[in-house]
């Protein structure tokens, strides 16, 4: 038998154990898992001597050709995709726009298809409410399910642009997600506080980038984030919450008992564990916005630290760049979103002082078991899917920003990191390999997830 791929000479690691290993794949499927002197006849082989192979990372949340008005994201699926191979990322889940109807939903379906078709790397969607909506959570949970897209994202905020939703309705949503095997994903501000405070700076000026943490402090995701952990806990939901950003969040959570890890996860990006809210001062500060706005350093320590401690369940990057002139705009135009897709791998493991385990459970076992995708993908085991990371933890560096981005900037431009995506394996194809995207533009697939269902576990482990 000749295989069509063959990855010889590595150390896999699965998320539980590191072991030295050949890989052999066949009609995009892992096939074969042997010791390194047991060999196989492959039409293409890669040494991959000294570097370790993981389970394709797995991006729960980006935003590609996001339309906002006046911009749209600059990253498309084209080039969204691409720089996700030169990470290592394999599959990403963006959203649907925000929709209030069920005819609505159809659109979004057709529009992010039509959108989508660029694609490198498999996709799927989450479904996006807008607001309060004119269907009922049953039919929009039934709806999402037979779509495939077994996650709905909701937000306590932007009342002013109809997109917040109401508790009645998120906890109904809480309530039905278990039986129906959904996810509700939720982005958490408190939108009084947040409104207060911005009509209250008004009377005086005009709000400005460096406003940021102010108009949105800390208060207003640790409030919302314990509210909804405490909501799905009385209804034994599923609650994935999005971006957390600061350390007194995560700590708070962490002091109620463990029980809430049954019922809600934590994700946090890579801007959030390596940003500060000092770059807000500076000259070019206005490049440095996204909402929640980055934390104080104690805050960002903080998260590190939650991370660490296993109270943090998953990553996503919430990619959504904008170039220098987007950003070049009153506040109340600007664009909020920045790019981090491709830095998870070397964020992590810099953090993680190359304990791939953990890194492996972040980047791809838990977004995959928690959002429907496993057992097929965040592994490597014969007869799953074949997306592979190559990787080596070692190699350490100062950042640039990728050429594959469409923004002509990085946040992360000259920092230091530990740790470097040597090669992708899509699907049983080498997709990335010395600096070169090798897939064409289209080769992505969209992916219909099945019903999730967390069980008695804790899904931060």
């Amino acid at each position: 038998m000749i295989y069509d791929l063959a990855l010889e000479n590595g150390t896999v690691c699965n998320g539980e154990e590191l072991f030295p290993a050949n890989v052999y794949i066949r009609d995009e499927v892992i096939e074969l898992i042997t010791g390194r002197k047991m060999k196989f006849q492959a039409r293409q082989s890669l040494d991959c001597s000294g570097l370790y192979l993981l389970p394709g990372f797995i991006d729960p949340h980006v935003h590609f050709d996001l339309f906002l008005g006046k911009y749209t994201s600059r990253d498309d699926f084209d080039s969204g995709s691409a720089l996700a191979l030169s990470g290592g990322v394999t599959t990403v889940i963006d959203f649907l726009d925000p929709v209030r109807t069920l005819e609505k939903l159809k659109e979004a379906v057709q529009r992010r298809m039509r959108s989508s078709r660029t694609s490198r790397v498999d996709y799927a969607f989450h479904v996006t409410l807008a607001g309060n909506p004119e269907f009922t959570p049953r039919a929009i949970a039934d709806a999402a399910i037979n779509l495939g897209m077994p996650s709905i994202k909701v937000f306590t905020t932007y009342s002013g642009s109809g997109r917040r939703t109401n508790d009645g309705t998120l906890l109904e949503l809480l309530a039905l997600s278990r039986s129906k095997g959904l996810v509700v994903l939720a982005h958490a501000e408190n939108d009084e506080i947040i409104l207060a405070r911005e009509r209250e700076l008004r009377r005086d000026r005009e709000p400005t980038h460096r406003d940021l943490p102010h108009l949105r402090p800390v208060i207003t995701e640790l409030s919302e984030v314990v509210k909804l952990i405490q909501l799905s806990k009385s209804v034994d939901g599923q609650l994935y919450v999005v971006h957390v950003s600061s350390g007194d969040t995560v700590e708070a959570v962490s002091l109620m008992n463990t029980e809430w890890k049954n019922n809600s996860v934590l994700e946090t990006c890579p801007q959030y564990l390596m940003l500060n809210d000092e770059a807000l001062d500076d000259e070019s500060g206005f490049l440095n916005t996204y909402c929640p706005p980055a934390r104080s350093e104690r805050e960002r320590r903080l998260l590190v630290r939650g991370l660490l401690e296993g109270n943090i369940g998953s990553i996503g990057t919430d990619h959504c760049p904008f170039t220098t002139q987007d950003k070049r705009e009153s506040f109340s135009s600007i664009p909020f979103g920045t790019g981090s897709l491709g830095l998870s791998f070397p964020v992590l493991n810099t953090l993680f002082d190359g304990d791939l385990v953990k890194v492996a459970s972040l980047l791809s076992i838990n977004p995959a078991r928690l959002l429907g995708l496993y057992p097929e993908r965040g592994t490597i085991v014969p007869g799953r899917t074949a997306d592979i990371a190559v990787v080596n933890r070692e190699r350490s560096y100062n950042y640039s920003r990728s050429p594959l981005t469409r923004s002509d900037h990085s946040l992360f431009e000259g920092m230091s990191l530990r740790g470097e995506v040597v090669a992708t394996v899509m699907r049983g194809r080498l997709a990335f390999h010395e600096n070169r995207v090798l897939l064409e533009a289209g080769s992505g697939r969209f992916i219909e997830r099945k019903r999730v269902l967390w069980g008695d576990r804790s899904a931060a482990e």
